[in-house]
């Protein structure tokens, strides 16, 4: 089992080592802090209370020192070359040196200001090239702009009024003596007008022009002509570009240093992460309290790097009551991959088996199975090596590529035995690529040629059943999974004879099923005694269910909960069948690798044109199958997880646990170098 002991441990220190002892509970990543804040200090702890430690200032840095990247990288684009090589090795020392570096620090704040600044020019600009739009747009305007807010006997507004509308207004000019209408200028929709009335008229002239579509224009507190406040306007967008200019030429010789403001970033980012880390201790004026888990294999040289420290205190302390302690996994080398698929599901407890490496070797067969096509995984397998040498490099975790890597060798397995190879028609490869897979066929009963007079099954109705068949294995593991699971939690008598119920309706239900309704008699004689044996397992197993599901009911209750539980039969048959969805991606994806061939075929044999044909067919042919590849790893991905998920897992596994998290900072732009 991988599931690793943990011991509760207790670090008591002097306020003065507190940095000391958070540096080096981070630097191990080994322990997991328990938060003390959210919980009540026991009455011999009350001397303390919840640490509290003010990280505003420090986050409002950090914050900054990140939008200062971000703007020196985009202001920059183009002109600065920044490196695109693995994150480099820093060590911690390094780090924390680069905190005390002055001169960074300040060329680091000034990044910010001209930022800041920047953006504050953007938005200036923003907004007189707003006002530059509307003023060209009022150019013709032939009175001042504080002529129009005028109070008096005589009211002058203007506005827009659409062309159809003008020799309407033109006719209500003619019937108010006291209101005149002026075009400034005509557009071929829209005509920018100028409406004076008399004080007396102004109201019913002005309801009668908004009913033929008048809208008046405000102009706010503008003054003077038009033209002299464009000229004012283009002129302060003059002085703005050329600060912005300016600052852009700080902000180049910034950006040379960006890597070191990086590096700074990611120490003020550990900072942080250790000063967050202190809020889950207990402390005084004098001393922090920590408690935490650990793995036990690990408490040995952690005690000892802390007593290195003086003045710190470890002591390994019991669990409270019903407190649940943290599941640490420690995958052998093959299956750790597979533990991104169970974080995605939940941690085991304590008396949980350890679910990966008992899904690994099923999940890369039916991943293989999804894709089914040897040429498609060595195409992945060759992606994936080289993703994970990438990532790798980058000091990152290639966990998915080496889940991938494994699914494409497996691929190359199952599509050697089910002569699958980009596509290409089984009759048109070479004898020894065909030998893999009729050496399988032979071996599958009832396996016919399909010759004249023969009622054939066909491969892909083999390749159904030998899925459904892997289904019903997995199933059966998980029963047996679960048995052992009940005996080691004290259920021994109630595991075997209940899991026994359904290991006998498994193995009595699906053979007799199989061979009645897929492969016609061609597993066993339908009229022999090996017939009856199965339908009396079956019958045995349907008992124990009903016995052992009613059990804890009283009365009629008993017979209630006895049929529900014998109704799982059902569930068990549909969960078997949700096999079926590896048959159906694995057809598919072979499917559409033919119609691909197909087209590229007829790219070069009827386009005509041999040269272009043969560009046309190859672009096809790499782009489909790529594509094709991609689609078949994702949807096998998904479907090979959901299996594993609802049907696997459903027999055997709560995933309730508590992640282990230990404290462990992951810097952004480079790695840590803690040897």
């Amino acid at each position: 089992m991988s599931l690793d002991a943990v011991s509760k441990i207790e670090v008591l220190c002097h306020s003065l080592r507190r940095e000391m002892v958070l540096n080096t509970i981070e630097a191990s990543g080994k322990v997991h802090l328990i938060d003390l804040s959210e919980l009540d200090i026991p009455e011999e702890e009350n001397f303390l209370k919840p640490a509290s430690l003010n990280t505003e200032e420090l986050v409002e840095e950090i914050s900054s020192l990140e939008k200062a990247i971000l703007f020196l990288q985009e202001e920059t684009k183009g002109e600065v070359e920044f490196p695109r090589s693995s994150p480099p090795s820093v060590r911690e020392e390094e780090l924390m040196h680069l905190l005390e570096d002055r001169r960074l620090i300040e060329d680091a704040r000034r990044a910010w200001f001209v930022a800041v600044q920047r953006a504050k020019l953007d938005g200036a600009e923003k907004e007189l090239l707003q006002e530059e739009e509307f003023l060209l747009f009022w150019l013709e305007l032939p009175v001042s702009l504080e002529e129009l807010r005028r109070k008096g006997n005589y009211r002058m507004v203007a506005g827009i009024l659409e062309k159809e509308a003008i020799e309407k207004a033109h006719l209500l000019e003619k019937d108010i003596p006291l209101f005149h209408l002026e075009v400034i200028h005509r557009d071929k929709i829209m005509e920018k007008v100028i409406a004076v009335t008399h004080e007396s008229v102004t109201k019913g002239v002005m309801q009668a022009l908004g009913e033929l579509g008048f809208s008046q224009q405000e102009f706010g507190t503008r003054t003077g002509m038009v033209p002299e406040q464009l000229e004012k306007v283009r002129l302060e967008i003059k002085l703005i570009r050329k600060r912005m200019s300016a600052l852009h030429v700080r902000a180049v010789k910034l950006a040379l240093e960006i890597s070191r403001f990086r590096t700074l970033l990611d120490a003020a980012g550990l900072i942080l992460e250790r000063r967050v880390a202190t809020r889950s201790a207990y402390s005084s004026s004098h001393v922090y309290l920590f408690k935490a888990w650990i793995r036990t294999a690990d408490l040995k040289d952690f005690t000892e790097s802390l007593g290195r420290l003086g003045e710190v205190a470890v002591e390994e302390i019991e669990p409270e009551e019903g407190e649940i302690p943290p599941s640490p996994l420690t995958e052998k080398t093959t299956a750790a991959p597979y533990t991104i698929l169970t974080d995605m599901y939940g941690q085991p407890t304590r008396k949980d088996p350890d679910p990966t490496p008992l899904m690994a070797p099923f999940y890369a067969l039916f991943f293989g199975i999804c894709i089914g096509d040897a040429g498609y995984g060595i195409a992945l397998a060759l992606g994936c090596a080289a993703g994970w040498y990438l990532v790798r490099r980058r000091h990152g975790n290639p966990r998915l590529f080496q889940l991938l890597f494994q699914g494409g060798l497996a691929s190359i397995i199952v599509g050697i035995f089910l002569g699958g190879w980009f596509g290409i028609p089984f009759d048109n490869l070479p004898a020894f690529l065909q030998a893999p897979a009729n050496l399988l066929n032979n071996m599958l009963p009832g396996y016919q040629t399909g010759q004249p007079g023969q009622e054939g099954f066909g491969v892909s109705k083999h390749f159904l059943y030998l899925t459904l068949g892997l289904g019903l294995l997995q199933l059966t593991a998980g029963i047996v999974i679960n048995l052992v699971k009940r005996w080691k939690a004290g259920e021994k008598f109630a595991a075997v004879v209940d899991q026994s119920g359904w290991l006998l309706a498994t193995a009595g239900l699906f053979p007799w099923l199989f061979n009645h309704y897929l492969l016609n008699g061609t597993l066993y004689d339908l009229n022999g005694p090996l017939d009856k044996i199965f339908v009396y397992m079956l019958a045995a197993g349907s008992l124990l269910i009903f016995i052992m599901g009613g059990r804890s009911a009283k009365g009629f209750g008993k017979v209630g909960l006895g049929a529900y539980a014998l109704y799982g039969i059902v569930n068990l048959l549909g969960d078997v069948l949700s096999y079926s969805r590896l048959f159906a991606l694995a057809l598919s994806s072979a499917i559409i690798a033919q119609v691909i061939n197909q087209i590229a075929s007829m790219m070069i044999h009827e386009l005509g044109i041999p040269a272009l044909g043969i560009v046309l067919a190859a672009i096809v042919v790499i782009g489909g199958h790529a594509f094709n590849i991609a689609m078949a790893a994702l949807s096998g991905f998904i479907h090979t997880a959901r299996l594993q998920f609802v049907e696997f897992f459903g027999k055997f596994y709560d995933g309730t646990g508590v992640p282990f998290k230990p404290l462990r900072y992951e810097p952004r732009y480079v790695h840590i170098d803690r040897e």
